[in-house]
This record gives structure tokens, sequence and C-alpha cells, in this order.
């Protein structure tokens, strides 16, 4: 029910925290939960502020940088302001800068203190490893505006409800994707039983995500569908939420009225699954873009299934303007790919490639996802599926395994001694080879990502050497 016909209009402060990491860049990145979250109870008649403390926009960062827009690549995509700060003891080892993304803590204080005190507060939460982030923005809350209530809600606190309730110490933490729960607080909180009425059941139930309570936006982001149906030894999607599939026209629809809102062509979708059932979904609603000749430029940060890229779909895709492509390869080792469901052969993923570029991409427009260091895997195993990616002329991304609590990469890991139980969430942060957890581990796995950027660039110069040859060359030059 909509309640703006009445006088209870509740002040609801939504906050998306600040990044801690050795790394971060906004490839994309927007608090698409929590945007959501905002849009629907505005629907419902509250009134929403929100501080996106990773705000590249925000006029006093600008002011602070001498800018009148932030910096911007193809995609509108850009960095993210860097302060150095100190690095917690246990990653002392490393040896690379620790900071924090975001605006400058004094900005976001100035911002707190001239909102309107709310009546409740709304922090999400991404990575594990970037707690530090939500915990200080908790602490200045509290300092800011004592007594009001704190909610946490995100992947942090849906996949470690238990490290989050001990070191943040919301007042509620609310796991999971499901904005039920949420509701029935808010109508306990603020006495209002008809905010729990009719909670949506799906994506398509809920108002478009509020991208209008941003200072500025070069792209949209947007899921087609959520969840994955596949349980890969290293992923935790499955816990985070079941797999649906949007409408098709509902999709179409919003892709298109929110590039126009915004005006900008830049979609980015954040599907883990975006290429499944093809037939009843991707197929349907790239056919409806280009049969409304639609200009959008589309991207892909998450990994696609490649075998889904038959010559209709890869035409498609090129009709249609996709930008950015990755396609998760993973492995080319049969024993990994068992743990992985099969996802993609190397057989597929070469048919994947040169479907893309019988289309009209170039191979190295296609960049592909390689994961290292998962427990028990070899280097030997990370550099065959580096070669054979390189074999196929595409640009290659290399991902550190991050061990994620309730995986069954996480369990093995613990069970073979690689990784402490009830270990510190910093400890799962991928920069760091977790498993490993030395500088000489970090400086072997560098070495691979030099290997890696030396073929992407012989790559981008059409130069592609054979598997057998880059084989020689990694291990003579660069293995550790």
């Amino acid at each position: 029910m909509n309640l703006s016909s009445t006088n209870l209009t509740p002040n609801i402060l939504c906050i998306n925290p600040w990044i801690v990491d050795f790394a971060a860049y906004d490839f994309w990145s927007k608090p698409l939960g929590l945007l959501y979250i905002a849009a629907l109870l505005r629907h419902r008649g509250l009134h929403v502020d929100f501080i996106d403390c990773l705000d590249r926009w925000h006029p006093a960062l600008l002011h602070l940088q001498g800018r009148n827009n932030p910096k911007r690549r193809k995609g509108g995509i850009g960095p993210f302001h860097r302060e150095v700060i100190e690095k917690p003891d246990c990653l002392q080892f490393m040896p690379r800068n620790y900071a924090r993304y975001g605006l400058p803590e004094k900005i976001f204080i100035s911002d707190l203190k001239n909102r309107p005190r709310p009546k409740v507060i709304l922090v999400t939460s991404i990575m594990t490893y970037w707690y530090p982030g939500v915990k200080r923005v908790v602490e200045l809350c509290r300092e800011i505006h004592p007594g009001v209530p704190i909610v946490l809600g995100g992947i942090y606190s849906t996949l470690m409800p238990d490290h989050a309730r001990r070191v943040i110490q919301p007042d509620m933490l609310i796991p999971g994707h499901d904005a039920t729960e949420l509701l029935r607080l808010l109508a306990q909180l603020f006495q209002l039983p008809e905010l729990e009425s009719n909670p949506p059941a799906t994506l398509d139930d809920y108002p478009y995500p509020a991208f209008d309570l941003l200072n500025g936006l070069n792209y949209i982001v947007l899921m087609a569908t959520r969840g994955c149906p596949l349980t890969c030894s290293f992923c935790a999607t499955h816990q985070l939420s079941g797999y649906a599939l949007r409408d098709p026209q509902s999709v179409v629809r919003e892709m298109l009225s929110q590039s126009q809102r915004y005006a900008t062509p830049h979609i980015a979708f954040y599907d883990d699954a975006l290429l499944m059932q093809p037939e009843i979904h991707i197929k349907p609603i790239l056919r409806q873009l280009a049969y409304k000749k639609s200009t959008l430029q589309l991207h892909t940060p998450n990994g696609l299934h490649a075998r889904f890229i038959d010559e209709e779909l890869a035409e498609l895709m090129y009709r249609t303007n996709f930008r950015t492509i990755r396609l998760s390869l993973e492995s080319v080792v049969k024993e990994r790919l068992r743990d992985i469901h099969n996802k993609i052969t190397p057989g597929e993923m070469t048919t994947a490639v040169q479907n893309l570029v019988r289309a009209g991409y170039s191979a190295h427009e296609v960049e592909t996802y390689i994961i290292m260091a998962l427990p028990g895997q070899k280097v030997k195993e990370v550099v065959e599926t580096i070669c054979y990616a390189h074999s196929l002329g595409v640009r290659i991304r290399l991902s550190a395994y991050s061990p994620i609590p309730g995986t069954l990469d996480y369990d093995r890991a613990i069970a073979n001694g690689l990784f402490p139980e009830n270990a510190d969430p910093l400890l799962t942060n991928n920069s760091i080879v977790p498993l490993y957890r030395t500088k000489e581990a970090y400086l072997r796995y560098q070495n691979l990502s030099r290997f890696t950027h030396w073929l992407n660039e012989k790559a981008g110069k059409k130069e592609r050497i054979t598997e057998a040859e880059a084989k020689g060359i990694y291990w003579n030059r660069y293995a550790l």
C-alpha cells in the first residue's frame, strides 16, 4: 500500500559503505540491492535518504579533486578516490598499500550530520573482507545519531551472520535478499502494519532501482535473472538466492526506460547466469532490442556460461552492442571441471569464441576468467589453462580464489590445513592468495599475472604463440 496520502512519512537513511582493500575500481559498481530496497520503501510512502560512500560524483569530492566530473573510461567506469590507511596486523606480510576507497571520512560525516535525523538506518555489505568499512560506518552513525536503530543486510551479513553480529553489532541483521522480513520489521518499528502487506515475490514486482538517489550516473546496472542453478565448488551464489528468470519483456522495458531517464547508453548486467535457458530468456530479450534498433551498449562484468553461445546468440550479441564480454573458463583440467559441473569444456569454449568472431568481434575483444590458487590446485593447472586461452586469442583475466564460508572448497581448505577455521574474514581477500598468506606466495602468483599480461599484449598485437611455446616461456622466465 502506498502511504504517501497520509502524514506518516518516517525517514529512512540507506548507506553503502566504503571498500577497504589493496585495490578497488569502479567496474560498474552500484549497490543494486539497496537501491531496490530504497525504491520499494519510497513506493510505500516512506521518505528515503541515501549516502553512497563510493560516490565518485559527490560535489564535495569533486571540489577536493579540482574536477567538474570524475575520471571516466570507456563504458562509464573509473577509479574510486583512494586514501592509504594502516594495514591490519594479519595483512602486514603484503608488500602493498592498504586503502579506503570512496569518500573521505570528513565528507561522509558532514553528509551524515546534514541529513534529517532518520528513524532507522539501513546499511548494506558486499565482500566479507570489506567489513572494516561497514564497521566504521556503523560507528559513525552511532556517534552522530545515537539511539537510531541500525539494520545490516547484504552479502557479508548473509554469508557470515555470526561474525557480523559480533563485530559490527547492528541492532538488527537481515540476511538474504527477501524484503519480507525488512518490511515486517519496519511495520513494527513505525507501527504501520500496511507496510508489510503484499511483499514483492520476484524482481519484476519491485519498482525500478532508485538511481535518482545517487549524485551522478555513467551507467545503469540491471539483473535479468537472479541467482544460478549450479553449485560450483568455489562459489556462494546459491547461498544468496534461488535461481529465477525475469520476464523478458519487463527486462527490455526497464533497459530502455532507465537508459532514457538517466541519459546513458551503458547497461551492465549483474547476472550470474545471464545466458542460461537462452531460447526462453536472453534470445527473446536481444531479439526485442534488435527489433527496436536499440543503441544501448551492454556490459557483462560477471562471467558468462560460454557453452550457450551458438551462432544465433553470438549474432544477437553483436547486433545489440555487447561491448564487454567476459566468459567463464576457470580451468581446462578434467578433475576441476567436475567440480564446476562441467559448465564449459575446452571444445565448447573454442566454439563460443569462433561464433563470436564469426559474428563480427575480434578474439581480443572477448575476455575470459581463469581461477587460480584453489585448494590443491597446482600452478601447472593454471599455466595450462592460461596457455589454452591464449591460443584462442582472447584476453585473460586471472581471478585468485577467495575462501567463502559454506562452499565445498572452503571446507576442503580447512580440512587440508590450508586455511584456519573461524578465520578473520580479512584473510579471505583474494589479493593475498588466501590459502598461502605469505609474501613468497603472493610474488609467485604475481609472476603468473605478469605472464598473463605479456600474453595479452601479444594477443592484442595478433602475435599468438603456440600452447607449447607459451608453457616453455612461463617455466623458463616466470616460474619461481
